[in-house]
């Protein structure tokens, strides 16, 4: 949420309070946080057939080939209409899955008007083998209608091993990436794009090579009010993807918190309370952070890992057991004597919540949060590391 837009809402909700009316100023901060949550995103992943777009698809998803809702793959072309796919927990985050290119008579022009071009926010290009013309044309012609593409050459681990095979004597990785890499930027170069972006990625591997500043690069570029959704959506692939989640994730405390102190003064708002809505925030950031049971269950299942070993390697009580009122009133209770500096970024709120008896409880709910959110944080890289061998370094790329 940018800047302009939370003066704005601080503004509404402090003139609702004041005319008496509460209940308004719950619902436009409820408004907001739902606003927040339905943003739309929309990426369109584009390229010749058996380029690897479907794998890809699942890779960002957070999920394997096999599982029920994952895009269909093969080894011949499966899409022959743009197909959606929402993100498993986060439905207002979808890929699509756009037709492969394929075809020697190719126009670029024709194909973008077919997948109703201006529907995306951006254009994935890949490519599992070398640059070609249709992937040239396709490039001018998002490039001139003003929309932003990266091109992703896949399959990157299958060049690696094959070049180690062939060559073994003189075989050096960072080289072979480099060539590839600089093949790829010059051909784009040459088509009159100006410092392109171009990623080496594996989606049998995302952990390595560029999949992790991919991420980031979308992250970046994309606009404010986009940010929130597609962080969340993350895949947790590596250290940092996980802290941009928290990033992601902290921008809405304060109006968690906000929400929960007005509720306290709203008659018939006890669904509203200040355990129940904490106790639905934990099971999300759980979710988020890939610590439920069945993304455990599937991390085991790709890292080759005990899932029980994994398990162990959690600290979080809202991991180690089930997540109910009292669990969160407990730990509520046991953690307010944490630092309110925790929650520095509700104090901007300050001056809205003094002007009724609700500081002090979004205070403890905002504090109580940025623990909570923390502490899985820190579970989410262990296990990570510990079924991939991922580290800080991770997101070198």
């Amino acid at each position: 949420m940018d800047s302009a837009t939370t003066e704005q809402l601080k503004k509404e909700v402090m003139d609702a309070l004041k005319r008496g009316n509460p209940a308004e100023a719950f619902d436009k901060v409820q408004k907001c946080l739902d606003d927040l949550d339905d943003t739309p995103l929309n990426i369109a992943i584009t390229g010749e057939s058996g380029s690897g777009k479907s794998t890809f698809i699942n890779a960002i998803r957070g999920i394997g080939d096999e599982d029920p809702s994952s895009a269909k793959t093969g080894v011949v072309e499966t899409t022959m209409v743009p197909t959606p796919y929402s993100h498993p927990k986060y439905k207002s985050v979808i890929f699509w899955d756009l037709p492969g290119l394929g075809s020697p008579n190719f126009k670029a022009k024709e194909y973008l008007d077919k997948v109703d071009f201006q529907h995306y926010d951006f254009f994935v290009i890949m490519a599992s083998e070398r640059f070609k013309e249709n992937h040239i044309m396709l490039a001018e012609s998002i490039q001139c209608m003003n929309k932003q593409f990266y091109f992703v050459r896949s399959k990157v681990d299958r060049d690696v091993n094959e070049s180690r095979m062939r060559r073994p004597k003189y075989f050096n990785e960072n080289t072979l990436l480099d060539t590839i890499s600089q093949d790829c930027v010059n051909s784009l170069k040459t088509a009159g794009t100006i410092d392109p972006y171009v990623f080496l990625v594996s989606s049998f591997q995302p952990q390595d090579f560029d999949f992790s500043l991919l991420l980031k690069t979308f992250e970046e570029q994309l606009p404010t009010h986009k940010r929130y959704v597609y962080l969340r959506a993350l895949p947790n692939i590596s250290s940092e993807a996980i802290a941009m989640k928290v990033q992601a994730l902290t921008t809405a405390v304060p109006l968690i918190a906000l929400k929960v102190a007005i509720a306290s003064i709203v008659p018939g708002y006890v669904q509203y309370s200040e355990c129940s809505t904490l106790t639905s925030y934990i099971r999300e950031y759980v979710e988020s952070f890939g610590l439920d049971d069945n993304s455990l269950d599937d991390l085991a299942q790709r890292s080759h890992k005990s899932l029980i070993h994994l398990k162990s390697l959690v600290k979080s009580p809202f991991v180690k057991y089930e997540i109910t009122y009292d669990l969160v009133w407990k730990e509520l209770r046991k953690r307010n004597s944490t630092d309110f500096t925790t929650a520095k970024t509700i104090i901007s709120w300050v001056p809205v919540l003094s002007v009724f008896a609700g500081a002090m409880s979004a205070m403890t709910c905002a504090a109580f949060l940025f623990s909570a959110m923390n502490e899985l944080a820190e579970d989410a890289k262990t296990v990570l590391e510990v079924a991939f061998g991922c580290s800080d370094h991770t997101w070198l790329g």
